[in-house]
């Protein structure tokens, strides 16, 4: 048995929108609480805290177009809900599976791969621990 999908005009341009003409999820606030939380538990080497804190703006904003551009809104935009979200059991199988495809898509130039791993290890956590019900990008949980 197939399963027919008919779209309304409007959810159409809805698709079209998110597909075509917005290019990341997270807002200001969000990028920074989240920079935040990395520049809390990682120490680039060769750093002051000034340059660290604009890297990880930088690759926090980086890492949401690239998951904007391969995770539908559905899923994604449950960082911004507290009361929709992911079961732990999803989060977890999202982060196994995010953590080695973002790392084969973006590489940071002039730092240690260990530094590389870290840092994407702890914002994958923290952006599908925001997907989870009950938190989003600016309620994290502890990690």
């Amino acid at each position: 048995m197939t399963t027919t999908i008919t779209l309304t005009d409007d959810q159409y341009s809805q698709v079209v929108e998110d597909m075509d003409k917005q290019i990341e999820m997270l807002s200001k606030e969000e990028i920074e609480a989240i920079a935040s939380r990395l520049n809390e538990k990682i120490d680039i080497p060769f750093f002051s805290d000034g340059r660290e804190k604009t890297i990880f703006v930088k690759i926090t904003k980086k890492v949401d177009r690239l998951l904007y551009r391969h995770l539908p809104n559905e899923i994604y935009g449950c960082v911004k809900s507290i009361s929709d979200g992911i079961s732990d059991k999803d989060a977890e199988q999202i982060k196994s599976v995010m953590g080695s495809r973002l790392n084969k898509d973006f590489n940071i130039p002039y730092l240690p791969e260990w530094v590389e791993l870290q840092i994407f290890e702890m914002l994958v956590g923290l952006l599908v621990g925001a997907m989870r019900q009950n938190y989003s990008a600016l309620e994290l949980p502890e990690s």
